[in-house]
């Protein structure tokens, strides 16, 4: 997997593009292989298809990588379709990722104008790429306080969204005393543990336009062409004065833009005249406004003067509007502009403390798997081989619309038990497209399919005294049929539970499907998607009181879970006391079962017992358990009965708004899932996906 790093910026114009630009070639230079990525850009407005950000850095570095993986949204689809836009995302970090031993990952560029949802955005996205956030402040023309305050502000945010931060970035600085400044900012934010990887000063060549790209966005007239439309716009000054005053303001630095209205003839020949000579610098052109245009003895007479090589443009606007214009105009980079890409890669090689970026990203790790992470690995896992999913609820509404999808997005092939015309109503009542479902209506069956399952389902109950008449009345049940549909293999797995309450969709699973050899109990785990990370609760939904060899039994097959599903498991047997500190029947349970879950799996990671709090706090475990391997950053946390982790998982779900996927049921045969009766179409949705994955493990 390759470190990642996600580049964000505290508002518009804090030339974040340049610096990772900058920041990608100077971290080539300690990595064999960096991508990139900018995966919401802006280009909508423009009607664009491609960021042009994304498209420099492309060209910049030729990058092989498909164009729409470097960007695949715009901030249009944050709006339209948020879940479907980061289902993109992640699937071009798959193909990106392929090869590379760092992603550079750019956030947004805040020109929208709902920047609260932007920033919102850069977060989801660096929490859910795992990507640790470098902060780009905007140092030109703000006070050190401004800047400080900004980087706090900003930071705390990112925190509180559950970001990792890495550290900031102040670009564009202009501080006449950049050292002491540059100091005094870096004692500051180190108070609010802030790392100040760099202060880039402010560079005219990046920061001003060309002289082109004015005279575009301005739609001016070239009057006189120069030999150089190229040269960078470092400044502009309205000529307003006379010519023998004005010359006092535009002798300090290259680079001027001179504005002044189109009948100020003098002012255009003292220019003339300054550009030639040794005592003045060399100007980026000049802009005649109003519209006023010299008489063409005036023209040939400029023109006539060799060597000035000065552009002259004219536009329709007023001295000011103009002047106010060229103000709003930044400079864009090209990627053919080497002298600029040239600059960023000095200034960032001087300015910033490249050593130290490349030293934090190998230090911090993120193996949390962040809920739309684990969403969409759940979807990517399903889809790489599909299996058929037996729904006996085939009627109800919600199952229906989420049958639809899973078969829309290539989860799984679906099988729906009812009525044919009902669901048939149904699905175009709420028009939905079940194209390709296969539905059974169990009182339509082939006789020989009935008797046959009928005969299986007396020979696997006749010793608890059905008859072989009640056996070919109860196949006729939906939950009954689709259990023996797994069972006999005519489907790969199993959802219920919408319409109908626990005991009535397990017990036909446990009676027909069973447990595993060498499993005593079936049990459950839900998948908690905490805003930081998903975590496993068990058992939550089945077992009422285990033993302690069922307890443990219940731990080693939640770890087994997890880490099918890409959690690494750290179990916390939960208790109402820590280590050795409590005594009593119940706690005594809990010990026991942690050692025995211990010397079943010594590979696992196991603490018991455990209190809540310090499975979950580091804070809490460096007090109560400071050598645990498990202490502070349990994955998988396993309740004594069914009375505290019902209790639990309903408490965090409800009082958090924490989503809960589940309960999954584990240590059977072939996979079956319960349902909750609330279940939302999501839920339904991708517990069948889980079933889906479960169904290819075996």
């Amino acid at each position: 997997m390759p470190r990642k790093i996600f580049i964000a910026s505290t508002e518009q114009r804090s030339g974040k593009s340049l610096i990772t630009i900058g920041l990608i070639h100077a971290l080539s230079g300690f990595i064999p292989t960096v991508g990139y990525m900018k995966p919401v850009g802006q280009r909508s407005d423009e009607g664009k298809t491609i960021d042009e950000d994304a498209r420099i850095i492309k060209e910049i570095f030729k990058l092989e990588d498909n164009i729409k993986d470097i960007n695949p949204g715009c901030f249009n689809d944050v709006i339209e379709n948020k879940e479907l836009l980061f289902e993109r995302i992640f699937d071009s970090l798959e193909r990106i990722s392929s090869g590379k031993d760092l992603i550079v990952f750019e956030g947004t560029d805040y020109t929208s104008t709902i920047t609260a949802l932007e920033f919102d955005i850069n977060a989801e996205l660096a929490k859910d790429l795992a990507a640790p956030v470098l902060l780009v402040s905007r140092g030109a023309d703000r006070s050190v306080e401004e800047i400080t305050n900004s980087l706090f502000e900003c930071t705390e945010s990112f925190r509180k969204m559950g970001c990792h931060f890495l550290g900031a970035v102040i670009n564009r600085f202009s501080s006449p005393n950049y050292f002491e400044d540059r100091d005094k900012i870096k004692e500051m934010l180190a108070k609010r543990d802030i790392s100040l990887f760099g202060v880039v000063p402010n560079s005219p060549i990046l920061s001003g336009p060309r002289l082109k790209e004015v005279a575009d966005k301005l739609g001016a007239k070239i009057v006189i062409k120069g030999d150089d439309l190229s040269k960078v716009v470092t400044d502009t000054k309205v000529l307003a004065m006379t010519p023998e005053n004005a010359l006092n303001y535009i002798k300090d630095k290259n680079g001027y833009l001179l504005i002044t209205p189109g009948d100020r003839v003098e002012h255009i020949f003292a220019v003339l005249a300054a550009q030639k000579s040794a005592y003045y610098p060399r100007y980026a052109g000049i802009i005649l406004t109003g519209g006023i245009i010299p008489g063409e003895n005036i023209t040939k007479l400029i023109e006539g003067i060799s060597d000035a090589d000065l552009t002259i443009l004219s536009v329709e606007d007023d001295t000011y509007i103009t002047a106010m214009k060229v103000h709003e105009i930044t400079g864009e980079l090209k990627s053919d502009d080497i002298e600029k890409v040239e600059t960023v890669n000095q200034l960032i090689e001087k300015s910033m403390d490249i050593h130290g970026i490349f030293n934090q990203l190998g230090s911090i790790k993120i193996s949390a798997l962040t809920p739309r992470m684990f969403q969409y690995r759940i979807v990517e896992m399903a889809r790489k081989e599909k299996k058929r999913i037996v729904l006996p609820e085939g009627e109800e509404p919600r199952i229906i619309k989420a049958a639809s999808e899973c078969m829309g997005r290539g989860i799984c092939e679906i099988i729906l038990i009812g009525n044919e015309e009902r669901i048939n109503k149904i699905t175009a009542d709420m028009s939905v497209d079940l194209n390709g479902a296969q539905i059974v209506d169990t009182s339509k069956v082939a006789v020989e399919i009935l008797e046959d399952y009928a005969e299986t389902l007396y020979n696997l109950r006749k010793h608890k005294g059905m008859s072989k008449e009640m056996a070919r009345d109860t196949v006729l049940d939906p939950i009954h049929h689709a259990t023996l549909m797994v069972y006999k293999g005519d489907a790969d797995g199993f959802v219920s539970g919408s319409t109908h309450s626990t005991a009535k969709t397990i017990l036909p699973v446990l009676q027909i499907i069973k447990t595993k050899p060498g499993i005593s109990l079936a049990s459950s785990i839900f998948f908690m998607c905490m805003p930081e990370k998903v975590i496993v609760y068990g058992d939550c939904a089945l077992v009422e009181n285990p033993n302690a060899e069922e307890l443990a039994d219940i731990a080693i097959t939640s770890a087994e879970t997890a880490q099918a599903f890409g959690i690494e498991p750290f179990v916390a047997m939960l208790s109402y006391s820590t280590g050795e500190s409590g005594k009593g029947e119940d706690v005594d349970k809990v010990r026991k079962a942690s050692e025995l879950a211990k010397k079943k799996r010594p590979d696992l990671p196991i603490e018991g017992p455990i209190q809540y709090d310090a499975a979950t706090s580091e804070e809490v475990a460096r007090v109560k358990l400071k050598d645990s391997r498990v202490a502070g950053k349990a994955t998988v946390y396993i309740f004594p009965d069914l009375d505290a982790g019902n209790t639990a998982y309903k408490a965090v779900q409800r009082s958090a708004n924490v989503p809960a996927i589940g309960p999954i049921l584990q240590g059977l045969n072939k996979p079956a899932n319960d349902l909750s009766r609330g279940a939302t179409v999501t839920d339904i949705f991708y517990t069948i996906a889980v079933t889906a994955v479960q169904a290819q493990t075996g």
